[in-house]
């Protein structure tokens, strides 16, 4: 059996014809009209992604998104809009979608934000036999079983927040321009879109830094971008 996509779209022309494209890509799908109908879809089925619309009766993407981050923080979300507004797109990365595409979209470009989203999301093969830690400060990043902790205490991350953390923290000091830490997190693709990182930036200082206002770990480098603050 593929991965099982969850399309959640009020519009049945736009889920026929995603349903059938990822049908011949390989994936699995189940389906949603509505926000209510969505959360019961997401509680009673075993997902892998979701394909999640912003303007649907009911509930709305964004109250659907918020509810879903309650019952599992790391599944990964793409928002279909219809709306070409900024503040959307970056109200739904700041609560905590991994990627947005706009209507209308080349099922082409949806399939390949897709893979770039699961293969953040999903664990890569490891030969190391002992679970690999690395320790910055109060941040504990077990590379292992993707695990993150600060003062002992476990970090819900979403798996584009957890890529930004392990980039940064891996080289210390290093600056990275918004496009090369996009680059990094989430391909070449996405060079297009690299303010969006500054709102998965902000989300990731909120859960790791005591008071994101004077970061201690992921500092601005003004006009230029991010480096990670702690050397030991």
């Amino acid at each position: 059996m593929g991965m099982v996509i969850a399309v959640v779209d009020d519009e049945v022309k736009i889920r026929e014809m995603i349903k059938s494209y990822l049908h011949n890509d390989g994936y699995e799908t189940v389906e949603a009209e509505d926000g209510v109908t969505a959360i019961q879809l997401i509680e009673n089925n075993k997902v892998d992604l979701i394909l999640l619309d912003v303007m649907m009766p009911k509930k709305d993407g964004f109250q659907v998104l918020r509810e879903i981050r309650m019952i599992n923080k790391k599944i990964p979300v793409i928002m279909l809009t219809a709306k070409t507004d900024e503040i959307d797109k970056l109200l739904g990365l700041e609560m905590g979608a991994d990627d947005y595409i706009t209507k209308p979209f080349s099922l082409r470009e949806l399939a390949a934000r897709m893979r770039d989203v699961l293969r953040r999301s999903s664990p890569e093969e490891s030969s190391v036999e002992e679970d690999e830690i690395l320790a910055r400060g109060d941040i504990e990043i077990n590379l292992t079983t993707y695990e993150v902790r600060v003062n002992y205490e476990p970090l819900n991350l979403t798996p584009t927040e957890y890529k930004i953390l392990v980039t940064l923290a891996q080289k210390p000091g290093r600056v990275y321009s918004r496009l090369q830490l996009m680059d990094s997190v989430m391909g070449e693709a996405f060079i297009n879109y690299d303010r969006s990182i500054d709102t998965h930036v902000s989300n990731l200082r909120k859960k790791v830094e005591k008071d994101p206002t004077h970061p201690r770990y992921i500092h601005t480098v003004y006009g230029i971008g991010y480096r990670f603050g702690e050397k030991k």
